[in-house]
């Protein structure tokens, strides 16, 4: 089973390769600058160039060739409305429809919490996050079997393991290392399937608290 994970040298993209190499997955790592990809995480990956902000549908499918699943833990790393529009709601709905087309048949998204409801988000991210939710609309039209995660705040501390899921879950915040933990955990969990949902840190095992999506 071929994963391409867009974003991967991102800070939540790197632990979800990661993950995913530790598994045996081969992956394939969408990133707007191959030749600068971070080693020794890197190393097992296929590296496909490929800018989200720009996406050409010939590079889209290029890249989707032979894949099985799509991971997108890409992000803009920019709050501007323009970027937000340009990268996570265009370049995102751009690479959903070539996948499609590529044949893929499964995608797992990275979303925010939020994002369904921007009155709960400050206001600097209310932009991102209608982005966003256009996009994950998007998928869930798309005929592909998908998952939606909208995680809260990440931090860059340890995996703990343990996570609260739902429709809505009380603000909070995550490691990316257990985020990650959850996009690998969804790829097999059938309860992940055609959902959307929340995250954040605490609560039950992993396994457990998806489990409790179905």
């Amino acid at each position: 089973m071929t994963i391409t994970v867009l974003g991967a040298t991102g800070a939540t993209g790197r632990h979800v390769v990661e993950q995913l190499l530790a598994l045996g997955h081969p992956v394939r790592g969408a990133v707007r600058k191959p030749d600068k990809a971070a080693k020794p995480a890197a190393a097992g990956v296929e590296f496909a160039a490929l800018d989200l902000a720009s996406p050409s549908r010939d590079r889209l499918m290029e890249v989707f060739d032979s894949t099985d699943v799509v991971i997108n833990a890409a992000a803009t790393r920019s709050m501007t409305k323009k970027q937000a529009e340009l990268v996570d709601r265009q370049g995102i709905v751009a690479a959903i429809d070539a996948a499609v087309a590529a044949g893929v048949k499964r995608w797992i998204q990275v979303s925010m919490m939020g994002s369904g409801d921007v009155s709960r988000l400050p206001r600097y991210l209310r932009a991102t996050g209608h982005a966003k939710h256009a996009a994950d609309l998007h998928l869930a039209a798309s005929g592909m079997t998908w998952t939606v995660i909208r995680p809260p705040w990440l931090t860059d501390g340890p995996a703990e393991g343990r996570i609260t899921v739902g429709d809505q879950v009380p603000e909070g915040s995550l490691s990316r290392a257990d985020l990650a933990a959850v996009v690998v955990a969804a790829l097999d969990t059938a309860a992940t399937y055609d959902r959307i949902f929340e995250v954040t840190g605490g609560g039950r095992p992993i396994g457990d608290s998806l489990a409790t999506l179905a």
